[in-house]
């Protein structure tokens, strides 16, 4: 077993009085956003959130599967599958490329190493909390396990289920490398390989905005008054898999006045994103003149 850093995680293990071990979990460096999601599938009947290293889990029911190491070498691909509780993970990751290459990350740890947070009135009665062994300590994991979420498997109305690539599978790797796939293109939509950087074309599922009368107002900013059919940007930084951030545009549907509620990028009541289907049919749309599309699929390799 691989430690991480702390005593205090090395004496635990070999403790004969173990306290419970939880793991934590979160997914980061995910597309067209900053967000991190950070959560936990309970522990002892616990499905609050939990707080550890200053960092907040939000309790979320999950399943995992295969996260072993296979006795012949080889690399698992291992599954997760996440509660989609009335829908609102499908609604999520709707615009962020299914989390497609994102990162996710497990941390385990100690009931007894969390954040005195999670213990009521700890600093009032921390004689009390030692003596249940409780001993707050943010380096008191075991190492980091890493994944790279390599494909959605699986969307329905109960939960999403992802397949997840071992990190070391990316290592000595040579770029680009890319699956074949004849129905779907992987280039960043107005990213390196896309290069579309025109004006708003349609939402992902192709259907069209009417750009008569648009209004280009720049970056997004809040406290501004934006009005139907104004169209905003803000820049995504692709943590370095792009030269340089990538524009992702917004076109306004409901008059109002911009603030950190109504962000573009976390609220549809009043913005559009102009996406691309990933598809021949959105390529054309945004090149409707060339005699080469830049489409990052393999149409060729479809089986007649």
């Amino acid at each position: 077993m691989a430690f991480y850093k702390g005593e205090h995680i090395n004496q635990e293990i070999f403790s004969n009085n173990q306290t419970s071990m939880i793991d934590l979990w979160e997914i980061s460096r995910i597309g067209n956003s900053e967000d991190v999601i950070r959560f936990h599938g309970g522990v002892i009947n616990v499905t609050d959130s939990l707080k550890f290293n200053n960092k907040e889990y939000f309790y979320l029911p999950f399943e995992v599967s295969d996260l072993s190491t296979r006795s012949d070498g080889g690399l698992s691909r291992p599954t997760i599958k996440l509660i989609n509780f009335q829908g609102i993970l499908s609604r999520y990751i709707k615009d962020k490329d299914d989390l497609v290459k994102a990162e996710i990350t497990r941390t385990k740890t100690f009931v007894r190493f969390l954040d005195k947070e999670n213990f009521l009135n700890y600093d009032a009665d921390i004689d009390h909390w030692k003596s249940m062994g409780i001993d707050p300590d943010p380096n008191a994991t075991l190492r980091p396990d890493k994944w790279i979420i390599n494909q959605k498997l699986t969307e329905n109305k109960f939960f999403v289920e992802f397949e997840l690539s071992n990190a070391l599978d990316f290592e000595n790797v040579s770029v680009p490398r890319r699956v074949i796939l004849n129905n779907y293109c992987w280039w960043k939509y107005r990213g390196k390989g896309c290069g579309y950087n025109g004006g708003p074309i349609s939402d992902s599922n192709n259907v069209g905005f009417v750009i008569d009368g648009i209004t280009n107002k720049g970056l997004w900013e809040a406290g501004v008054d934006y009005k139907l059919k104004d169209v905003v940007t803000i820049q995504v930084d692709d943590q370095g898999i792009e030269s340089s951030p990538r524009n992702v545009v917004y076109y306004c549907i409901v008059a109002h006045t911009s603030s950190s509620k109504n962000k573009p990028s976390i609220n549809t009541e009043y913005w559009a994103r102009d996406a691309c289907n990933k598809k021949i049919s959105g390529c054309k749309l945004r090149f409707p003149d060339a005699d080469f599309l830049p489409y990052g699929g393999f149409p060729g390799s479809r089986l007649f």
